[in-house]
């Protein structure tokens, strides 16, 4: 077996583990979540994130054999970098799922959420300050639609980019089409 290939493959070994550890994390998280007594406002926040790391190992996977040998052995030999391409992959997803609340872009492809007002007797409450962020909900349609795109975000690391490469350009853009 050549150099490379047994680079690819620890490399594939050390995704293989680390999806396996991160996926564990997220059925522990999702108990957590369900059982919680008051429930956890940032379940969308956390299943964005989940689904932007998965995307960046997939990405990661398959560009392996594209990689050249020193990133290979760069990857083989450290499990920081292994992990790396997934963690800004889910960090990208959160960007993405702030853009989506935000409205900074949209159309019909993407999903649309609303803020969580609860309703007393006498009054309705808001969340006030950053939990508002996380306080939002949408119909099962829109939750799917923000877990693909969450993937695509970890897939591929130039999508977020290039959308804020958009902004850094032309801030008064607001990216909305479909309206």
């Amino acid at each position: 077996m050549t150099e490379k290939l047994q680079a690819i493959r620890k490399i594939s070994n050390r995704l293989a583990t680390a999806l396996v550890v991160l996926i564990l994390l997220i059925v522990c998280g999702a108990f957590f979540a369900l059982y919680s007594p008051k429930g956890w406002m940032i379940n969308a926040p956390i299943a964005a994130f989940s689904a932007g790391v998965i995307g960046g190992f997939v990405g990661l996977q398959r560009r392996l054999k594209m990689m050249s040998d020193d990133d290979l052995t760069l990857l083989a030999n450290s499990w920081v970098y292994v992990c790396l391409s997934p963690l800004v992959g889910g960090i990208l997803a959160v960007v993405l799922y702030v853009l989506f609340i935000s409205e900074l872009i949209s159309s019909d492809l993407f999903p649309k959420f609303i803020p969580d007002i609860k309703e007393s007797s006498t009054e309705v409450l808001v969340h006030k300050g950053f939990s508002e962020i996380f306080a939002v909900h949408c119909d099962s349609v829109d939750y799917a639609k923000m877990m693909f795109w969450s993937f695509i975000a970890g897939f591929s690391e130039r999508f977020v980019t290039d959308i804020i490469s958009k902004f850094e350009n032309d801030p008064g853009a607001s990216g909305k089409s479909g309206d």
